[in-house]
């Protein structure tokens, strides 16, 4: 069985129940599987040192107050909040900000207190809740002139400025792949380390820049311009 994403991963696990092999793709903290037999998978799991260095590029400074929005309905959220304010305490003055969200209405106010707050930029996670409502976000923050990191580059694609993000193609090719060596006798779920794909894609959004009066930092001269009118 392929599970993509947390809770297809945990309900896919607990109905084989040990029986099936269950390759799963995407889940963000891979502790949560670790309780169960059989299992392995990818992680989606971003690299927040490297994403924070595209945040500190294109806003010119360390010292930042970057906000955060999440969900408590899943598991993988406050995990990334947590690593992302770990990756932060490298920075000297740089502060997270983050705040819980449970609809679309939360994340309109939510998003204005944490202007209100002084943030000087937005960094998205994986958080599906947010991510599914981002044009809400957006909305908010583009009238305010603040700009949103995203963790990967379809968030980039939709409106957010920057990234230093995982491809999901990757973390998608590694899961068949570990599925393709189970099928083929050639190892055991057991003996399968989970693989964090550790290579991020530098992308950047340029109609989003201008609007904002951003220019490209030039240690990213060579990142992809994934801004549709460039395609």
């Amino acid at each position: 069985i392929i599970a993509i994403a947390t809770p297809s991963a945990v309900a896919a696990a607990t109905a084989a129940d040990g029986d099936i092999p269950v390759v799963y793709c995407a889940v963000t903290d891979s502790t949560v599987m670790a309780n169960y037999e059989n299992i392995t998978g990818s992680s989606d799991i971003p690299n927040f040192e490297k994403q924070l260095e595209v945040v500190t590029a294109f806003m010119g400074q360390s010292d930042l107050k970057i906000g955060v929005l999440y969900s408590t309905e899943e598991s993988s959220s406050p995990f990334q909040v947590e690593q992302l304010k770990k990756a932060a305490e490298a920075y000297d003055g740089m502060q997270i900000f983050d705040s819980v969200v449970s609809d679309i209405t939360t994340i309109d106010t939510k998003t204005n207190e944490l202007i209100n707050r002084g943030v000087d930029c937005f960094s998205n996670l994986t958080d599906n809740n947010v991510v599914e409502n981002l044009s809400v976000l957006l909305h908010v923050t583009d009238e305010a002139g603040i700009p949103v990191f995203g963790s990967e580059v379809e968030q980039v694609v939709n409106g957010c400025l920057a990234t230093q993000g995982i491809d999901y193609v990757e973390v998608g090719r590694a899961a068949g792949l570990m599925a393709a060596k189970i099928l083929n006798g050639e190892s055991d779920p057991a003996d399968m380390a989970v693989l964090e794909i550790s290579e991020v894609t530098p992308a950047y959004n340029s109609e989003v820049a201008a609007r904002l009066g951003l220019t490209l930092p030039a240690d990213y001269a060579d990142a992809t311009d994934v801004t549709k009118s460039a395609e």
